[in-house]
Formats: structure tokens, C-alpha cells, sequence
């Protein structure tokens, strides 16, 4: 099968990481070159080293070099060579001094190399079991949440919401009001809004369900977005909270955050840091 040819986008962008100036770091000639000693070809007398070749196979092919068939190897080369061409023809052109493009540079530089170092950290310094177990039982609260089952009916002016009160209040029967005057989808079903969270609703909604008690109904009307309601609080029951298990993924993203939140505070407690 015949591959695509990379887009322009992708060409740029590997020609402005290629064309990268060095920032701050030593002369290539005074140390090993970090990109290893393996070159696949030359341009002009520059290399295209080995281990960027591996690197491109892996994100763009999701391969490894041993697994690219030989098209892929050629396809894969042959971009290479472009974009060295590219980046060279852009250090001739003096693109890379550009303030703006030096700027960009180096601010993907500084994201890159961050988001490594918190990815070392964290290998490094993995959510244990007692961190979890720590923070599930910290919002074991908020995890244990009532459920309501309600019905409502939605109106249009405060007026018609104190009338239907009066009506309540005089003894007629909430569901066949609702199917009566109700505005919204539910009215045909007696306002039937099955069980429900409170934070899945809208808030003056979910303040005016916690506030009542089983078989009430609201005594005065209750302004959304969506109009005016008149609320009847029908039965509460305690959702059980899930299992650690069920939430493990959750709880270690959020440690994680803690640990890498922490660390980061604690390199700037170390810095000397001057702001204008």
C-alpha cells in the first residue's frame, strides 16, 4: 500500500525542532553527542543520526526500526532528508534568530524537557498504596451522596409557579398538575424526574431538593435558567460510595498531582527567583 505524503505541518514543524539553536547548553564538540553515534546518512556533510530515525518510526509508525518494512525505511529517510534540507536552508536564511521564532523555540524546549522531568519524578516517586488509600478515605464524604427522586413542574412566569402552589396547597394532586400546566418534557409523565444527584441538576434546583423533606413540595417558586419550577421531593436514599477499586485510576492521577505539586513548590522554595 502506497503511504500518504507528511503534510506540510508536520515537515515544519520537525524543520523548527531540527533548526532548534542550542540554549545555554555546551558546544556539541566538547562532549558526547546526546543523540548517540549511529548516523543513517549525511546532508551536505551533516548527519541524520540513527537515533532519530528510531524516534520518528515510533511516532510515526508506532514501530520499531527492526519491525518498518522496507518502504516505510525509504518513506521514512527520505523525510529526514527533507527536513534537514529544510532546517538548513532555514540556519542559512538566519531563521532561527528571529525573535519570535527563537521565542517559540525555546518555550517548546521548555515544555518538553519540564514534562520529562515530571515524568522521571513520578516513575521515581510512584502513588503508593497508603497515599491512595489516604485520599479515597479523605473523600469518602463527598463520594457517599444522597440521590433524590422528584417530580417537577416548569412554568414560564413566577405567577403561574404561585398559582399551582395555591393549588397544591388546596389539595389537587401534583402529577395531574404537572400534566396539566407543565411546560417542560416531563409534564406528560406527572413531572416524573426519576432518582437523581444533586449535582447533576442546575443549583437553585439542587439547593431547593436538599432543603425539603420526603412528600414536600416546594412552598415557594424556584427560578432556573429553564423557568420557574414547583418541586416535589418524592423520596432521599444514601448512594453507597464506589470501591477504592472502582475509582483507583482517579485517585492516583490526583496524588500524583499532590506529589508533583509539592515537588515543583519545593524547587521554587530553593530558587532565587527575582521578579520585577
Amino acid at each position: 500500500m502506497k503511504l500518504a505524503s507528511p503534510t506540510l505541518l508536520t515537515i515544519a514543524f520537525w524543520a523548527l525542532a531540527a533548526c532548534a539553536p542550542n540554549q545555554g547548553g555546551d558546544d556539541a564538540s566538547d562532549g558526547p553527542d546526546p543523540l548517540g553515534p549511529g548516523v543513517v546518512t549525511t546532508v551536505n556533510g551533516k548527519p541524520v543520526q540513527e537515533s532519530l530515525f528510531r524516534f520518528y518510526a515510533l511516532n510515526g509508525f508506532q514501530k520499531t526500526a527492526e519491525q518498518l518494512d522496507e518502504e516505510e525505511r525509504e518513506r521514512i529517510l527520505d523525510d529526514l532528508i527533507r527536513l534537514r534540507l529544510l532546517a538548513d536552508a532555514a540556519d542559512e536564511r538566519g531563521l532561527p534568530n528571529e525573535r519570535t521564532i527563537a521565542a517559540e523555540l525555546e518555550l517548546q524546549r521548555l515544555q518538553l524537557i519540564a514534562r520529562a522531568a515530571a515524568t522521571r519524578f513520578l516513575e521515581e516517586n510512584p502513588a503508593s498504596e497508603a497515599e491512595l488509600r489516604a485520599l479515597y478515605e479523605e473523600n469518602l464524604p463527598r463520594l457517599s451522596t444522597s440521590q433524590y427522586k422528584a417530580r417537577h413542574i416548569l412554568l414560564d412566569t413566577e405567577d403561574e409557579t404561585t398559582s399551582v402552589i395555591e393549588a397544591l396547597d388546596d389539595g389537587e394532586d401534583f402529577a395531574e398538575l404537572a400534566r396539566e400546566r407543565s411546560t417542560g418534557p416531563t409534564g406528560p409523565s406527572g413531572g416524573d424526574l426519576g432518582w437523581f444527584s444533586a449535582d447533576s441538576m442546575v443549583e437553585p434546583f439542587a439547593d431547593a431538593v436538599r432543603a425539603m423533606d420526603d412528600g414536600s413540595y416546594s412552598s415557594e417558586p424556584v427560578q432556573t435558567r429553564f423557568g420557574w419550577h414547583v418541586i416535589m421531593l418524592e423520596e432521599t436514599r444514601d448512594q453507597q460510595p464506589p470501591g477504592l477499586e472502582a475509582v483507583r485510576d482517579d485517585l492516583t492521577r490526583a496524588v500524583e498531582q499532590q506529589k508533583l505539586e509539592a515537588y515543583v513548590n519545593s524547587l521554587r522554595d530553593a530558587a532565587v527567583i527575582d521578579l520585577p
